[in-house]
């Protein structure tokens, strides 16, 4: 039986990892910060207001951009792409 030399990691496919890990992680804790929204962004949020005089309700809008959850899911895809693609850079065994 013949042993074979171990091919060891390229440091380029290291860097892949982390970036990727650091991607994901650094998207979602933005992503919860900026207030989880789980439909897709918006321009202007409703913000309701009840008429001092009346007592009626009604909506009023801020215009203030708010993240959806297809900037979470485009960030997360490219982690995952990066992620695979560190599997294509090896080291060559001497």
């Amino acid at each position: 039986m013949t042993d074979l030399p171990p091919i060891k990691s390229s440091p380029f496919r290291l860097i892949l990892r982390i970036l990727a890990l650091i991607l994901i992680l650094a998207s979602t804790v933005f992503w919860i910060s900026t207030g989880s929204h789980a439909g897709f962004s918006k321009d202007r949020v409703e913000i309701p207001q009840v008429d001092p005089i009346t007592q009626i309700e009604y909506v009023d809008y801020e215009e203030r951009f708010v993240l959806g959850v297809e900037y979470l899911a485009l960030a997360c895809g490219l982690g995952v792409t990066s992620f695979g693609l560190s599997f294509a850079f090896r080291r060559k065994a001497k």
